[in-house]
């Protein structure tokens, strides 16, 4: 028997078992077929012995997952619902190289999302993890090559034996048949060359994804403008898009909060931060009852439409019910501006007690200065870290920058804004931020965030007698309470 002999006879018998007839008789001829290099398999029409012929098409069909089990089975509940109605696509394309071989199964794509099922076996048929494989390049082209944009972003979940990856949307394209441009150069530490091309047709999806307007607007207290243009609804998911923009007199008030950040130079304009906030929702339905978000699956890099911050963006969510109503809820609006922590003491001291420095309602507590190995990768590995750990209690900061972040004026080669923390001797010396930990650990009886923080530096040979920290700039979390109901699609009658 050979291998795609035996292939066949697992596919059928993964098929009997789908079917509840287990019984089955391996045709003795089949059409006989050369295997090539990076395409997909051809169509094998085999007499099958049981209850009535199977017709098996082992190639791209929308409805293949109807009859074999999905492998979207094991992934999220929104991609096994859309597998299950019909939507994936069943690939089996695979290419095969110093003895390792890579296989696209399985496509769902919508209008949402891209997601491809890939595996990688040795020359035994053996799995390999998913994660041995580097992937050198991803992008959606249409027929004629030419590349999709906005498609090269993705992630990659892995599942046992089979790596999900995700585009996170299929890009502005009016084509409805497109390719999928997958490549690896390196498995485990085996280079190679791991490129397929796979079609795949977003007709069906499409037809039963649905556009309806809502055009809601809001304005912050702190002056962005946000205009909810429209709700798509998609097998696979749901999403709002939206549009933001900042008041004038909040342009202003950016520009002077930029200002006070350390290290300006008068000559240069200092760096706004337009862009530098985050909007957080969710969606409820009418008992109040939260949905899961997909949030970090489907969030997609705002698009500028103009200056000063003014961009469209988009939050994604898991599909809607018809049997619910929804509301979608703005929760709160975390943006980045100035905020001043200092806190002076003497490490040598701290085997006493720690230093605790209470003002304007902060509370800063430095615990330790210890030497240890590096927190981050990228950090220097052959030598110990001065590390700083300690404590601290804000109210409504969500996070503060750990390294000390640099922005120069190209023209100039001169500093518009240094922020994150300063690490100073006594002697003025600074010492450079070169990795660390953020963690919130929760809220005080004072509802204040409790954030615990540890810095290091690898610059620091040895404890000076006294240091100083600071920092002057944090993300700043408000909280907002807009709501609007979600409009649902009608269902066809």
């Amino acid at each position: 028997m050979t291998n795609l002999d035996k292939q066949i006879t697992q596919t059928l018998k993964k098929v009997a078992g789908e079917l509840d007839q287990p019984n089955f008789v391996m045709p003795d001829q089949v059409v006989a077929y050369k295997r090539k290099r990076s395409r997909l398999l051809g169509t094998l029409v085999l007499p099958v012995s049981i209850s009535c012929a199977l017709l098996l098409t082992i190639s791209v069909s929308p409805t293949f997952a109807a009859y074999v089990k999905s492998l979207f089975d094991g992934s999220d509940k929104e991609l096994q619902y859309a597998a299950q109605e019909g939507f994936s696509q069943k690939v089996n394309a695979s290419v095969t190289d110093r003895g390792y071989t890579l296989e696209i199964e399985e496509i769902l794509a919508d209008p949402m999302r891209i997601v491809a099922v890939y595996s990688i076996k040795d020359q035994q048929n053996n799995f390999i993890h998913p994660d041995k494989l580097h992937i050198s390049n991803v992008e959606v082209t249409d027929l004629k090559g030419n590349v999709i944009k906005e498609t090269k972003t993705y992630g990659v979940e892995i599942q046992e034996n089979y790596g999900y990856l995700t585009l996170k949307k299929p890009g502005e394209t009016e084509e409805q048949k497109l390719l999928l441009q997958f490549e690896g150069n390196q498995i485990d530490s085996v280079k190679g060359n791991w490129a397929l091309e796979i079609p795949f047709d977003l007709e069906k999806t499409i037809k039963a994804s649905k556009v309806l307007p809502i055009d809601k607007t809001y304005t912050t207290p702190q002056g962005l403008q946000i205009n909810l243009n429209s709700i798509m609804h998609s097998p696979t998911a749901a999403r709002v898009d939206y549009e933001t923009k900042w008041t004038e007199e909040a342009k202003k008030r950016l520009v002077q909060e930029s200002k006070q950040v350390k290290g300006k130079v008068d000559s240069v304009d200092p760096y706004v931060r337009y862009d530098d906030y985050k909007l957080n929702f969710h969606v409820e339905n009418e008992k109040g009852e939260k949905v899961k978000d997909l949030t970090r699956a489907l969030d997609t890099p705002r698009k500028a439409v103009g200056e000063y911050g003014h961009s469209n963006r988009s939050y994604g969510f898991a599909p809607l019910s018809p049997d619910h109503q929804y509301i979608l809820v703005l929760d709160s609006l975390e943006k980045t501006e100035p905020y001043e922590l200092d806190v002076s003491f003497e490490p040598k001291q701290l085997a006493e007690k720690p230093v605790r420095v209470d003002k304007d309602g902060k509370t800063i507590e430095i615990m330790s200065v210890t030497f240890d190995e590096p927190l981050n990768e990228a950090s220097p590995k052959n030598e110990k870290h001065a590390t700083i750990l300690l404590e601290a209690y804000l109210k409504d900061i969500s996070y503060i920058n750990l390294a000390d972040t640099i922005l120069m004026d190209d023209d100039t080669d001169k500093i518009i804004n240094r922020f994150g923390w300063t690490i100073k001797d006594e002697k003025g010396k600074i010492y450079n931020v070169t990795g660390g930990d953020f963690k919130m650990i929760g809220k005080d009886e004072q509802g204040r965030n409790h954030i615990r923080i540890k810095l290091q530096s690898y610059e620091m040979k040895e404890l000076p007698q006294k240091l100083s920290l600071t920092s002057e700039l944090a993300k700043k979390s408000y909280d907002l309470d807009w709501k609007v109901p979600l409009p649902m699609p009608k269902e066809d009658k």
